[in-house]
């Protein structure tokens, strides 16, 4: 049964986030992640320490937590390539941090959205910000919400293309496999999400949306090889299948994969504060956990 903060976010989330979904213009982006950052203030803890970066192409937030830390999380926020913020997901960042364990930073990459640029300069943003952090950490561990788990997905393949190391292990939040919304779930959920219209146009990111590409499409992706990943979606999002096809590739591919489908929830509910997120995020760091030597 659903909690009545999860009954609230459905009713908040159908009234004031899918009734204002329009076609993408850089006024209606711009305008949709002022509102994110004004609706999502938060006091950062105290044992928490910000540190800014922009150097070398790198930008992002650093949520510094450990003297001697072990590894670092690495959030990939979503918003359709073109709404989200860092600032808007810093609770759901720092939280996640916490359910791992005290030896874990936490790095939000601020990576390139529409109308600022298109594909594939959020791809290289964040294989720039990997890099780096790779050159101050053993252990990097990824996490992306929608499309931040969309890059989260690609920026692994392209490591694994490239004979990089991997992250040691991947867990995606409302994936999105294929950047046609033509899949099944799109017309069968899309009275059923709360969050999002289903079977929309591609969004203006992409100039080849339609392109067999797996950096732009994760559905054409070789996930063999691939690092331990835990999938995790709403059984209403009208993204589905993105989650149902995914787990299908990575059992094929012999890939540890899991996969947790969190039922009457929506589209990346982990955004809103209630019991489920509170669980959803310590089964998460579980999964992290498991990953990481603390010795």
């Amino acid at each position: 049964m659903l909690s009545e903060q999860a009954k609230q976010a459905i009713e908040f989330s159908r009234k004031y986030i899918k009734s204002g979904q329009a076609p993408q213009t850089p006024e209606i982006a711009l305008a949709a992640r002022k509102g994110a950052d004004e609706g999502n203030k938060y006091d950062l803890p105290e044992e928490v320490t910000l540190k800014a970066v922009d150097e070398g192409g790198v930008k992002g937030e650093f949520y510094l937590r450990a003297d001697s830390p072990k590894a670092v999380l690495m959030f990939l926020h979503g918003g359709a390539y073109a709404t989200g913020t860092v600032y808007s997901r810093r609770k759901v960042a720092i939280k996640l941090g916490q359910a791992i364990g005290s030896g874990i930073d936490v790095f939000a990459v601020d990576y390139t959205q529409y109308p600022e640029g298109r594909h594939p300069a959020a791809q290289e943003d964040i294989m720039r910000a990997y890099d780096y952090l790779r050159g101050l950490y053993d252990q990097v561990l990824v996490f992306g919400e929608s499309a931040g788990a969309t890059l989260a997905l690609t920026l692994t393949l392209q490591l694994k293309d490239e004979g990089k190391k991997l992250p040691e292990r991947v867990s995606v939040f409302s994936p999105v496999i294929n950047q046609l919304n033509t899949s099944a779930s799109e017309y069968l959920r899309t009275e059923r999400d709360p969050m999002l219209v289903g079977a929309t146009a591609p969004v203006p990111y992409f100039d080849e949306p339609a392109k067999i590409d797996p950096l732009i499409s994760p559905i054409y992706g070789d996930f063999t090889g691939f690092p331990p990943l835990f999938i995790n979606c709403g059984s209403e999002e009208v993204k589905y299948d993105s989650s149902a096809i995914l787990n299908n590739l990575c059992e094929k591919a012999g890939v540890d994969v899991q996969w947790h489908v969190w039922q009457d929830l929506f589209h990346v509910f982990i955004l809103f504060d209630m019991p489920e997120t509170d669980l959803a995020i310590k089964q998460i760091g579980e999964f992290f956990k498991a990953g990481v030597k603390f010795d």
